[in-house]
């Protein structure tokens, strides 16, 4: 099925590293048909332990078959926005796009950059210097740690418009080795390096990366599992040596499919059976969250959290909950409407997206509508493993400078927005020209 998708794709809709479909392809081949293979192998399935319910083969190969029909299905989706564009009028959707301002990435990148690097100086680790230990309710809050992410954010913003001048690029590296010594929320790297390949290959004009940019792409996926063990080593000043062996061992158990980061069908499966167990849909209720979730929890104790669902259907011999696991984008469809909506609403993200990638390209790199693609479509690869509430939470929240350029640029009228100067270039008149090909 996989295969068969990914020619349909490749052949009618015009698929590119950009493409929506192409991080689900990613997450469906290691999260579904590489981890079911494993399991075949003999990998033990999530809850194989003394007191726990273990996931059945029964129920790993019910959700292999959902995951594919709703493969199918988005398929669908993404040949027919294909379809659709291809049909529509260039010069119209050109004509009708907001350009970017660059007064707008220079400020908000100003004010980010010195107040993320005040954040990271207060309250995030750096070799050989002390932590300052934050204290009262706030030392917990998301909020001290979204602030961390401002000035690698910013860089991003920069390199958007600007391109890769060496400072840039050097200051983005030093910026992904604090993120890497963090140890911890691995998405600080994950997701801003996806928007970095992205960018680099839309201002070249390229689909797709040559091969050393692929083989660094895959480099990269597999150092993401052991990335929490790498920081804290670091910390601990461990013995080189004792951290490429660390390293090296956990990379093996990732290519034989046992890593416990790769147990997500596993965890579909399981949030099916629990919803079944569960007795009623639950009819959109587990995004009521979004409602709440950019209200500091220190001022309100008793906020419902984004997950209360998961804690509903949690059993103590499946504690999904507590041991804070996903039901996936497709488990999340499934609480809410069943097998109707999971295949309905599977088809619905695909056209949408497919549809947004398509215009996107159409308008041009430097218009609002390709840079708020690419702020929406390195989140994916996160809201496939989180759910849709991932997309609120990871593209507005997370990502709250460039976010920010955009909501800006909304606010501004389209004859206030212009391209400097420096960018009137051939290179970038070729790199537009070239995208109406995508």
């Amino acid at each position: 099925m996989w295969l068969l998708c990914l020619i349909a794709l490749l052949r009618l809709a015009r698929l590119s590293i950009t493409h929506a479909a192409t991080a689900y392809l990613a997450f469906h081949a290691l999260f579904v048909s590489f981890r079911a293979i494993a399991i075949v192998n003999g990998a033990a399935t999530l809850f194989s332990w003394p007191g726990a319910s273990a996931v059945t083969g029964q129920e790993i190969s019910r959700a292999v078959m959902l995951c594919d029909l709703v493969l199918a299905a988005m398929t669908c989706g993404w040949i027919l926005a294909a379809h659709r564009a291809a049909n529509s009028q260039v010069a119209a959707a050109r004509d009708s796009s907001r350009a970017l301002n660059p007064r707008i990435f220079k400020a908000v990148a100003g004010t980010a950059i010195p107040l993320g690097c005040i954040a990271m100086l207060l309250w995030s680790r750096f070799p050989g210097l002390p932590i300052h230990e934050m204290s009262g309710d706030w030392a917990n809050s998301n909020w001290v740690v979204i602030a961390q992410t401002w000035t690698g954010l910013s860089l991003l913003a920069l390199i958007y418009w600007y391109g890769f001048r060496p400072g840039l690029v050097m200051s983005i590296a030093i910026y992904f080795s604090w993120v890497v010594y963090q140890g911890n929320f691995r998405f600080r790297l994950l997701i801003p390096l996806i928007l970095l390949v992205q960018i680099y290959l839309d201002r070249r004009g390229r689909r797709w990366p040559k091969l050393w940019g692929i083989a660094a792409l895959v480099a990269t996926g597999l150092l993401f599992f052991p990335l929490k063990g790498i920081g804290q080593r670091l910390q601990s000043n461990e013995p080189l040596d004792d951290l490429w062996q660390s390293t090296r061992a956990e990379i093996v158990n990732v290519m034989s499919g046992d890593h416990p980061d790769e147990t997500i069908l596993d965890q579909l499966a399981s949030a099916i059976t629990l919803a079944d167990a569960h007795g009623r849909l639950y009819w959109g209720r587990t995004y009521a969250g979004l409602l709440t979730v950019a209200v500091p929890r220190q001022w309100w104790r008793q906020k419902p959290s984004l997950t209360e669902y998961q804690k509903e259907i949690s059993t103590a011999d499946r504690p999904m909950a507590q041991n804070g696991m996903v039901v996936t984008m497709l488990g999340e469809f499934y609480l809410n409407f069943s097998y109707f909506g999971v295949v309905v609403l599977s088809f619905v993200v695909a056209y949408l997206t497919g549809s947004w990638f398509h215009a996107a390209y159409l308008h041009g790199y430097f218009t609002l509508p390709h840079f708020t693609y690419l702020l929406v479509a390195c989140n994916l690869i996160q809201v496939y493993r989180d759910g849709l509430i991932s997309l609120f939470v990871f593209t507005i929240i997370n990502m709250m400078p460039l976010t920010l350029i955009a909501a800006l640029h909304l606010l501004r009228s389209p004859v206030d927005t212009f391209a400097e100067p420096i960018l009137q270039t051939s290179r970038v008149r070729e790199v537009t020209g070239r995208e109406l090909s995508v």
